[in-house]
């Protein structure tokens, strides 16, 4: 019997084998609800377009793929991921991250209280201050290199090194413990765009929060939602949650090489519908503590 999904999760892909079947394995064994994966596939041409096609047809309930024949930019690929979602909370979520077991289960919990809530967790890019978040980065860097050695020593698999990478960056995966320190407050104002959940409901309150016109789509939206709680208390300025943590391997996916993006809809900067002052007053990582 097949189960309603609670979650929706949003994936757009453009080659990364590797990194594709390490997401994959990490979010079925760490997904504690109900969940499909919408996968919006750009064009990959390094097999990852059989092994989610695989996972679709084994899975029919729990994995949608849908097919380009180009590589599509990042918001127009969530927007076509929508149209095919089923559930209420939607979940966008890149392919390059890594979620530790019941990493949904806080946002479930805080969407319930706020429907109009965004969310993201912490990690590398989004801690309580400026030097949490450049120490976890230089530590990274450390682990990416250590882990690279390890991997040419032994001839190891790319996703064997993915893997040991990560627990030379966090020790034991399954007994996986949050870096980011306790603080008074459980969360901050904030986006963190390799990860970002809403209720769908709140497409209603505020049309247009998720322009793929726009480049730096999740800086809009943060943007967007920001400046209807100037005017709208009650919508809750998008958070970073304390309580849960993801890491994003998000060099690893900058030096890999990239087709063209489709000519057809040419994306614009950010500044085209914002300005400096409206940018500058509102963007979260401005009131960041050193």
């Amino acid at each position: 019997m097949s189960v309603f999904p609670k979650l929706s999760i949003i994936t757009a892909i453009h080659n990364g084998l590797a990194m594709n079947q390490f997401f994959w394995a990490a979010l079925s064994q760490h997904t504690t609800s109900p969940f499909e994966l919408v996968v919006v596939d750009n064009h990959s041409t390094d097999g990852s377009e059989l092994f989610f096609k695989e996972l679709s047809e084994r899975y029919p309930d729990r994995v949608v793929y849908l097919r380009n024949e180009m590589n599509r930019s990042y918001p127009a690929s969530q927007n076509q991921g929508m149209r095919a979602a089923r559930a209420d909370i939607l979940c966008f979520l890149n392919n390059d991250i890594w979620m530790p077991k019941g990493w949904n289960e806080p946002f479930e919990v805080e969407l319930a209280k706020q429907p109009y809530s965004v969310l993201s967790p912490s990690g590398q890019e989004a801690q309580p201050c400026q030097r949490d978040s450049d120490a976890l980065k230089k530590r990274w860097k450390r682990a990416v290199f250590l882990s690279g050695a390890w991997a040419k020593l032994f001839r190891s698999s790319e996703q064997s090194r993915l893997e040991h990478a990560m627990r030379l960056m966090y020790g034991p995966l399954e007994s996986f413990r949050n870096p980011t320190r306790v603080r008074a407050q459980d969360s901050m104002p904030g986006i963190k765009g390799d990860t970002v959940l809403f209720h769908r409901d709140l497409l209603k309150v505020i049309p247009g929060i998720w322009d793929e016109r726009i480049e730096a789509a999740d800086w809009h939206l943060y943007l967007s939602v920001a400046k209807a709680n100037e005017k709208d208390p009650s919508i809750p300025l998008p958070r970073v949650l304390f309580n849960v943590y993801v890491h994003h391997f998000g060099r690893y996916t900058a030096r890999r090489q990239k087709e063209s993006f489709e000519k057809r809809v040419p994306l614009q900067p950010l500044e085209s519908l914002w300005s400096k002052a409206d940018i500058d007053r509102l963007w979260w990582g401005n009131l960041l503590p050193e």
